[in-house]
């Protein structure tokens, strides 16, 4: 059995990942070359803080450590960009490059990362921009990007990287996360629980971000223990709103609660939200909460009609 490295002893959830991440990090001990890989997962689901984790556990066969050059992908506007700003450091530091939100890289350079990508057995690879050459020696530097919507990735390229598929994290895994982030500045009762749990939007970025504004709000009213009350307060004062909906989802709800079913492009006129939007950024998360379901037409489950009724 794949022993987890010790790297990720403090990370809660996501077993596989540790596992995969793990023989990788073994093996580079051994080789000093990694394949490119691709951490896919949700906004706040983790990626970054595993794609660091892994990197401070890399070491090459002389015992010396890669250092990681992080980049965002949207602040390369083209391939000039890449090569004037980060290929230099890239190569000269011998680092291990990471490049988050890596769906919005432009095209062009996607295009050209096709024939970087593809070593095949030869671990070094020479393309040309501008006329001018750039040499990869990929037995010196590493690459890992993390990306939250594959689909903007070429087809080829995605194919040419290894995918490190996060998991759905657990409500108790979330609410570990949460319940460590609170420090122990205040006893939390097995009573609210429940409650806490059933705001969370499925990452640990959202239940760090509670559990931040939860010490904020004790400390301001110097409390020290969080009951049903104290949590109900703090959801009211810091607008989090019943099962952890943001206003937009609350406008669907209250909108189908009020019209009964309708179609995409009915509830789109009703809500003032662009068909697109309502698809790819409201319906996962009430679908994902037992408030929605869709057959031809959007239509609100029994859960989903108590919270209208609740909300008018």
């Amino acid at each position: 059995m794949q022993k987890i490295n010790d790297v990720f002893e403090d990370a809660i959830g996501q077993e596989s990942v540790k596992k995969t991440l793990s023989v990788y990090i073994d093996a580079y001990k051994k080789t000093s070359r990694l394949p490119f890989l691709n951490f896919t997962t949700q906004k706040g689901g983790g990626k970054t803080f595993f794609a660091r984790k892994f990197r401070e556990a890399l070491e090459r066969k002389d015992g010396s450590k890669p250092p990681m050059l992080e980049i965002n992908g949207k602040t390369i506007r083209n391939a000039t960009s890449f090569f004037e700003q980060v290929y230099p450091v890239w190569i000269q530091n011998k680092a291990h490059l990471f490049i988050d939100e890596g769906h919005n890289l432009p095209n062009e350079l996607q295009q050209i990362f096709l024939s970087v990508f593809n070593i095949d057995k030869n671990p070094v690879r020479t393309v040309e921009h501008d006329a001018i050459p750039y040499t990869f020696d990929f037995r010196e530097v590493t690459f890992c990007m993390a990306t939250t919507n594959q689909e903007k990735l070429v087809e080829p390229l995605r194919d040419r990287l290894r995918d490190i598929a996060f998991e759905e994290y657990k409500n108790e895994e979330l609410y570990e996360i949460f319940y460590d982030s609170m420090e122990n500045e205040a006893e939390i009762k097995e009573s609210v629980k429940e409650d806490i749990i059933s705001t969370f939007r499925g990452n640990p970025r959202d239940a760090v971000v509670k559990a931040d504004d939860l010490k904020t709000f004790i400390s301001a009213r110097e409390l020290k223990t969080v009951t049903k009350y104290v949590w109900e307060d703090f959801c009211k004062t810091m607008g989090v709103m019943k099962h952890g909906l943001t206003a937009s989802e609350t406008s669907i709800i209250k909108a189908l609660g009020e019209r009964g079913s309708m179609s995409l492009t009915g509830l789109a006129s009703v809500t003032g939200f662009q068909r697109g939007a309502i698809q790819k950024d409201y319906e996962a998360m009430l679908i994902k909460k037992n408030l929605l379901k869709i057959d031809s037409k959007r239509e609100l489950t029994k859960k989903g009609l108590d919270l209208a009724r609740e909300l008018t």
